[in-house]
């Protein structure tokens, strides 16, 4: 801007003591960036909490080997859905019947297969 644009200017229609800056109005800005934290971590502290991590999964095969033999083959058998797989046919029939070798679904689980 050249001096003979600012000299055309209107003066700020406010005295000149509002419309500069003083060290109350630096303490009101800094107010409200403190609530506007407050309001955002507040908003965010869900997404921020540290959830527990999930069991490993030969942490999970220890729990069921604890459990009666049916529920421990539907534990197993909840453990291969979750991860993806499918049990062949002769054990899906057998966690009817509860004759499914728990010991072979283990097996399935470690190895992996999908």
């Amino acid at each position: 801007m050249t001096a003979g644009i600012v000299a055309d200017l209107h003066p700020p229609r406010l005295p000149e003591a509002f419309a500069a800056l003083h060290a109350g109005d630096l303490l009101a800005a800094f107010g409200l960036g403190l609530l506007a934290a407050v309001l955002l971590l507040t908003l965010a502290a869900p997404l921020l909490r540290r959830r527990p991590p999930w069991p490993r999964l030969s942490a999970r095969i220890d729990e069921a080997a604890d459990l009666p033999p049916a529920a421990r083959l539907l534990a197993l058998a909840r453990i291969v859905a979750e991860r993806g797989g499918t049990l062949p046919e002769d054990l899906r029939a057998g966690l009817y019947t509860g004759e499914a070798d728990p010991a072979r679904i283990e097996a399935l689980i470690r190895r992996g297969r999908r």
